[in-house]
C-alpha cells in the first residue's frame, strides 16, 4: 500500500509540474492580449521605446534658443503611427526650468516607424535667466484625445549646466570663450581639464589664466589670458598654423555706464516726462506760484494747460499776447476798457474782480492807429474747436517704420534696413535686453513648420569661425520667422555701402579678390572639417565688413538637403552660373559634395577678377574668340584671355571650375596651398 501512496504521489508532482510549464508558456500570449486590451505599457515589450542619441549640448546660454533633436528606437511589438493613438515624445520637466516646444513632437501623419527603426524628434530648449545645473527628462508616449497622455515604461534623463549670457553674470567677473580650427580640441586651465572647444568658461575672478589648447594630430598650444571686470576674453587658435592663439577682449556695454543708460533709457524718459507734467500741473496753482515769479517766465511756453475764469481746465495754444492785460488773460481790452465775448461792456477792473465776464481768447486785440479811430475787433468762427493730433497716430507711424513687424518690438528696436531680397528683408537692430546691434532677417512669408529648416539652423548656430556668420538665434512661429545673426557693416565704396560681394562692382584689384577668397576657402574648410556643406554658395551669400573681410552666410534654406536643385524655387533667383553640373544632373556628375562648394567658390573668384560669370556669353566675347558662344558652351574662357595679367591665376581656375569634379581640388587646403603660393603673393 505504500508503494501504491508513493507512486501516486509521484503522478501527482509530474502532473502539476506540467500545469505549471503550461502556465508558463501559454502566460504570454494572455499577457500579451491583456495589454492590448487594457493598459499599453503594462506589457514588457509591447509598447517600447529606447533612447538613443541627442543633440543637446551640455552647456547652454540663459537667454539663448537652441534647436535640438532626439533619437529614439522603436523596440516594442508595434509601428509607431498615427492612429486613434497618436506616438510621439513628450517632455516630462517642468516649464518653470526649461522652456520645450513641443511639450509633446509627436510623429506625424502619414510616418510609420517599424519595430527596430529609429526616429528622430526636434524641439526647441529655451534656458532661464537663471544659472545652475538642471535636468531634461523625456519619455516615449501616446496620446489620446487633447491631454490624455500614456508615458512608456523607461524614460530618458540628461543634467545639463545653464551658464549666463556670454559667461558673465554680473559686473565683477569675466569670462573666456575659447574656439579653435579644427573644434573639439581640450581645454586646460593651469592643469585642470574644462572642456571640449568651443567652450566658455563662465564667471572668473579677474586675474591672469594660463590656457593650453591640444588637438590629437596638433602641436599643444598656450596662451595667457587676462580676465577683466564685466568683459569676455576671446580666444582663437588655428591648429594647423605655427601661430599663437589670438586673445581679444570684449567689453559688455551692459555692465557699463553706457550700457546702464540704454538699459534704463525708457525708465529714465517716462521719469522726465512724469515730472515735466507734474510741473505743469504745479504751474496751474497760480496761488503757489506767483504771477510775476521770475520762474513763471520760463515755464509759460511749455505750459500745456491752463485755468479758464471758472476754474475748469481747458487746452490753449501758447500765445505770447495772452496775459498781458488783464489777469489769466479773461477780458482783452483797450485802455482799462474792453469788450466781452457778449455784448455786455465792463471796465477791465470790474470784470477781473467779479469774473463774471465772458473770455475773449482767440481775439485780436483792439489798438488805435495814427488818426485816433480804432480798427475793428475780429473774432475767430469755432472758437472752441481745437485741433488735436491723432492720439494713435504716432503709434501707426511706429508700427509702420521699415515695416519692421510689431510682434519683435519688445524684444529689438529697429534702427534700419539693411537688405532685402524675394525671401526676406534684413534689418539692422539693437537688441533691448545687451544692447547689442545685431541683424535680424525677416521672412515676408509664413514658413511652414520645416524639420529639415530646424535642423539647418541648428547646425548653423553651432559654427564658430572668423569667415562664417555668426547666428545667434531662429524661430519658426506660426505667424513670423526670423533669424539673429551678426551685424557686419558692410565696406563703405564710391560713396555706397556694400554689405555683401553681390552688391560691389567687379572686377575687383586681383589682391582684393585672393584675400576675399581666401577667407572663404578658411571658412569652408572649417565647415567641412565637421562634416558641413553649403551647397548654395552665391556672392549674396559672402557678407562684407568694413575691413573688406569676407564672412559666409545662408547654411540654412530650408528647401531640401542638398540645399537647392534645378527643380527648386532657390534657382530662380541663383544665375546658372552657379548651380553645378552635378546639381543640374546626377545621374551624368555623380552626388553633390564638398568639391560642390569648391567649384562655386570659383565661380565668385572667375567674378571677382573678371567681372564675367564662367561658362556664359559675356566672357566669350570679352575674349574676343573667333565663332560663337553656342559653338563652344562648355569650353572655359581661362582668366587670362580676358586681362592678360591674370595668367597666374589659370590653372587654380581650372581645378575650381572643371565639368568633371575628378579634375576639381580634392580638398579646399590644396586651394589654400596654391594660393600662398601664387607669384606675387
Amino acid at each position: 500500500m505504500k508503494h501504491i501512496a508513493g507512486e501516486n504521489s509521484n503522478h501527482w508532482r509530474i502532473f502539476v509540474l506540467i500545469l505549471i510549464i503550461l502556465l508558463y508558456l501559454v502566460s504570454p500570449a494572455l499577457g500579451a492580449d491583456n495589454v492590448y486590451n487594457s493598459d499599453p505599457t503594462a506589457g514588457v515589450g509591447y509598447y517600447m521605446g529606447n533612447y538613443v542619441s541627442d543633440t543637446i549640448p551640455h552647456v547652454l546660454e540663459a537667454g539663448s534658443v537652441y534647436p535640438v533633436t532626439i533619437t529614439y528606437r522603436n523596440n516594442g511589438m508595434v509601428s509607431w503611427e498615427w492612429g486613434v493613438e497618436k506616438f510621439g515624445l513628450m517632455y516630462q520637466g517642468l516649464q518653470s526650468s526649461i522652456e520645450v516646444v513641443p511639450v509633446f513632437s509627436q510623429i506625424p501623419s502619414g510616418i510609420k516607424v517599424e519595430t527596430q527603426n529609429e526616429y528622430q524628434f526636434p524641439f526647441t530648449l529655451t534656458p532661464p535667466d537663471k544659472p545652475g545645473e538642471y535636468e531634461l527628462s523625456f519619455s516615449m508616449s501616446t496620446r489620446k484625445g487633447e491631454n490624455r497622455y500614456t508615458p512608456f515604461p523607461n524614460s530618458y534623463t540628461k543634467k545639463i549646466t545653464i551658464i549666463p549670457k556670454e559667461g558673465v553674470s554680473s559686473g565683477s567677473v569675466g569670462s573666456i570663450i575659447i574656439d579653435s580650427d579644427p573644434s573639439d580640441a581640450t581645454v586646460l586651465m593651469g592643469s585642470e581639464e574644462k572642456g571640449k572647444t568651443p567652450l566658455i568658461l563662465p564667471d572668473l575672478n579677474p586675474a591672469k589664466y594660463i590656457i593650453t589648447i591640444n588637438h590629437p594630430g596638433f602641436p599643444s598650444q598656450w596662451t595667457e589670458v587676462q580676465v577683466q571686470q564685466g568683459s569676455v576674453s576671446r580666444v582663437f587658435v588655428d591648429l594647423s598654423r605655427d601661430e599663437k592663439p589670438s586673445v581679444t577682449i570684449e567689453h559688455l556695454q551692459k555692465y557699463t555706464l553706457l550700457g546702464w543708460f540704454l538699459d534704463n533709457l525708457l525708465l529714465i524718459l517716462i521719469t522726465i516726462v512724469v515730472l515735466f507734467l507734474g510741473f505743469q500741473v504745479l504751474m496751474m496753482n497760480t496761488n503757489r506760484v506767483p504771477e510775476h515769479h521770475p520762474i513763471r517766465r520760463i515755464a509759460r511756453p511749455f505750459i500745456l494747460v491752463s485755468p479758464s475764469h471758472d476754474g475748469k481746465v481747458k487746452f490753449r495754444r501758447t500765445s505770447k499776447e495772452q496775459g498781458k492785460s488783464g489777469k489769466s488773460g479773461d477780458i482783452i481790452s483797450d485802455s482799462g476798457q474792453g469788450k466781452a465775448s457778449g455784448n455786455n461792456k465792463s471796465t477791465g477792473a470790474s470784470a477781473a474782480g467779479s469774473g463774471k465776464g465772458k473770455t475773449a481768447r482767440d481775439k485780436k486785440l483792439p489798438h488805435e492807429d495814427g488818426s485816433g479811430t480804432k480798427k475793428k475787433i475780429e473774432t475767430f468762427e469755432n472758437e472752441s474747436t481745437i485741433d488735436v493730433e491723432d492720439p494713435d497716430q504716432e503709434g501707426k507711424e511706429m508700427e509702420g517704420m521699415w515695416g519692421f513687424p510689431h510682434s519683435l518690438r519688445d524684444r529689438y528696436e529697429p534702427l534700419g534696413v539693411a537688405g532685402s531680397d524675394s525671401y526676406a528683408r534684413v534689418y539692422k537692430v539693437r537688441k533691448k535686453d545687451s544692447g547689442a546691434v545685431r541683424a535680424l532677417k525677416v521672412g515676408n512669408l509664413k514658413q511652414e513648420e520645416s524639420e529639415i529648416l530646424q535642423k539647418e539652423t541648428a547646425v548653423w548656430r553651432s559654427l564658430r569661425h572668423p569667415n562664417i556668420v555668426h547666428l545667434f538665434r531662429s524661430e519658426f512661429l506660426d505667424d513670423i520667422s526670423y533669424l539673429e545673426n551678426e551685424y557686419l557693416g558692410g565696406v563703405s565704396y564710391k560713396g555706397m555701402v556694400h554689405t555683401s560681394l553681390s552688391g560691389l562692382p567687379k572686377p575687383v584689384r586681383d589682391k582684393y579678390a585672393v584675400s576675399l577668397v581666401r577667407d572663404i576657402a578658411d571658412g569652408l574648410k572649417y565647415a567641412h572639417d565637421i562634416g558641413v556643406r553649403h551647397y548654395h554658395l552665391q556672392t549674396g551669400d559672402i557678407l562684407l565688413t568694413p575691413q573688406l573681410r569676407a564672412k559666409i552666410s545662408g547654411f540654412a534654406r530650408g528647401r531640401n538637403e542638398l540645399g537647392f536643385s534645378i527643380n527648386d524655387s532657390d534657382v530662380h533667383d541663383a544665375d546658372a552660373a552657379y548651380i553645378t553640373p552635378e546639381q543640374k544632373n546626377s545621374e551624368k556628375y555623380g552626388n553633390p559634395g564638398r568639391k560642390t562648394d569648391i567649384y562655386q567658390v570659383g565661380v565668385i573668384f572667375y567674378e571677382l577678377l573678371t567681372g564675367y560669370m564662367p561658362y556664359s556669353p559675356e566672357a566669350f566675347r570679352a575674349s574676343g574668340r573667333n565663332g560663337t558662344f553656342e559653338e563652344y558652351p562648355d569650353e572655359l574662357i581661362l582668366p587670362s584671355e580676358i586681362r592678360k595679367n591674370l595668367k597666374k591665376y589659370d590653372a587654380i581656375i581650372q581645378k575650381m571650375l572643371s565639368r568633371k569634379k575628378t579634375g576639381r581640388y580634392f580638398m579646399l587646403s590644396e586651394l589654400l596651398s596654391d594660393l600662398e603660393n601664387l607669384p606675387g603673393e
